[in-house]
């Protein structure tokens, strides 16, 4: 009889939540009991500790060892492809303790024998991906057409998010003790999941108030905890400046503090919404902020007006934007308008909520400032336009909105696909210079994988890079998050 938490999480094909955490956590079920090779060596059958027992492939056993790699983790050969199947498991055993395998292979007819060893728990990993079952209390986690989609380490953590409102509390770091601990750092990337903000305080003092310097403190701070920002398609710096100087308002909207500015995401005109995570550095001044929660306003319009969120989840409205905010040397026009302009031009069309897979909020895309000419269906138009107007207006509400202090050397951050910010309240007489700055999502994605692969390496130095490396990140969470 298998205990619960297997038997919960061996219903689940892919597996989902705690169940699945429990069940993989047991460090008990990632030890080999017995291996054994079966059909002339071409398949080897697998029994761990857990009771769960797989049919491998012996070619896939002999392609995966991480022999094949170099230090750059490429394979070394093409014509090691054309080998594999030649290959038989002629003795497979568990060693020290079953913590690890060992397969004797054969090569064909001639004395070519070689002997490779395996990772226990890495086995374990991948068999509910790979492996036959041999009992039906196996987990399967795939099905015949095999492993869709890239997936990312931060799944999990996406489905368990909780919504918010104006009771939140910003998480908050140093920037130094962030620079300097890595685990710390996953902390900071699981936050950015959820709540989906926090403030770092503490950064370097600018070297000065010109924009190719002023913002390096922050563009240095990301570089080390995550990786380099966005270039933007024109401006010559990875960040952007805003100024409260008065000829700011001539670059636009978005640059006019004296303007209102409703609770909006960033980059609403770029297609994708390449911004994953927002970074705003608050080079000089000290100010009071504003954020909202898209889940929590999501579920807010799922729950109250479904039919209004099933109209903002389904029809697309488009965001469009035209600038000639820099020259085309990179420099802002509004330092030197003798410089002669570069002009581009934005549009991106979707829903205003999308979903993912799993109908679960992926993205909030909001910005009625940038907000085009749509064209919505005429029989849709009305009902469309009457749910768009309480979507706005909600986004504004007093009970979402979480204001906070923003001093000086500090940055706020925040997941762009599920946070709103607005205009900061800025004290009078108050000379304010404000930096900005993004990083694409795949960037955020992978920078977590590695460094959960070396958070799991150094709780258990077996399990190295030679092993964590190349795995999808489905069997990857299964790895790192024991």
């Amino acid at each position: 009889m298998l205990p619960s938490c297997v038997a919960t999480r061996c219903s689940l094909v892919g597996g989902m939540g705690a169940a699945r955490r429990l069940a993989l956590g047991a460090t008990r079920g990632m030890k080999i009991v017995s291996a054994t090779p079966v059909n002339d060596g071409k398949q080897v059958d697998i029994e761990f500790v857990d009771k769960t027992a797989y049919r491998f492939h012996t070619a896939w056993i002999k392609d995966s060892i991480p022999v094949h790699v170099g230090s750059d983790f490429y394979r070394k050969s093409a014509k090691t492809l054309f080998e594999m199947d030649k290959y038989t498991a002629n003795k497979v055993e568990p060693a020290e303790d079953g913590s690890k395998l060992v397969v004797h292979f054969k090569n064909g007819v001639a004395d070519n024998a070689v002997t490779d060893e395996y990772v226990a728990t890495w086995l374990h990993a991948f068999a509910p991906y790979v492996g036959r079952p041999l009992h039906e209390a196996c987990p399967v986690k795939i099905k015949d057409d095999g492993l869709k989609g890239t997936g990312s380490l931060f799944d999990d953590l996406h489905r368990q998010r909780t919504p918010w409102g104006s009771e939140l509390v910003m998480p908050t770091y140093d920037a130094n003790e962030l620079v300097a601990n890595e685990d710390l750092q996953i902390d900071f990337l699981e936050k950015m999941v959820n709540p989906g903000a926090a403030l770092i305080k503490n950064l370097d003092v600018p070297e000065s108030l010109e924009n190719n310097v002023v913002g390096l403190p922050m563009e240095n701070l990301v570089s080390k905890i995550i990786g380099r920002l966005n270039q933007h398609p024109v401006r010559a710096t990875r960040y952007g400046i805003i100024h409260t100087r008065p000829k700011a308002a001539q670059a636009g909207a978005d640059y006019d503090h004296a303007n209102p500015l409703s609770m909006h995401t960033d980059h609403s005109v770029y297609n994708g919404t390449p911004g994953y995570l927002q970074f705003m550095y608050q080079a000089q001044g000290s100010v009071v902020s504003k954020v909202c929660d898209g889940l929590a306003l999501s579920n807010y319009m799922k729950e109250n007006y479904p039919e209004d969120y099933k109209l903002l989840t389904s029809v697309h409205l488009t965001h469009s934007s035209r600038n000639c905010i820099y020259s085309k040397k990179g420099s802002y026009r509004a330092d030197d308008q003798n410089d002669e302009g570069a002009t581009f031009e934005l549009v991106h069309t979707h829903p205003v909520i999308q979903l993912d897979a799993e109908g679960l909020l992926e993205k909030v895309v909001q910005s009625e400032t940038k907000r085009g000419v749509c064209a919505l269906p005429y029989d849709k138009y009305d009902r469309y336009m009457e749910a768009y107007k309480r979507w706005t207006d909600l986004v504004e509400d007093k009970r979402f909105i979480a204001w906070f202090d923003w001093p000086e050397r500090s940055v706020i951050c925040a997941n762009n696909w599920r946070i709103m910010h607005g205009r900061a309240t800025v004290p009078p007489n108050t000379e304010r210079t404000m930096i900005f700055g993004y990083v694409q999502k795949t960037i955020v994605e992978n920078r977590y994988r590695l460094l959960k692969q070396t958070q799991a390496q150094k709780k258990n130095p077996v399990m190295n890079e030679k092993w964590l490396t190349r795995l999808p990140n489905q069997v990857l969470a299964d790895l790192v998050t024991r």
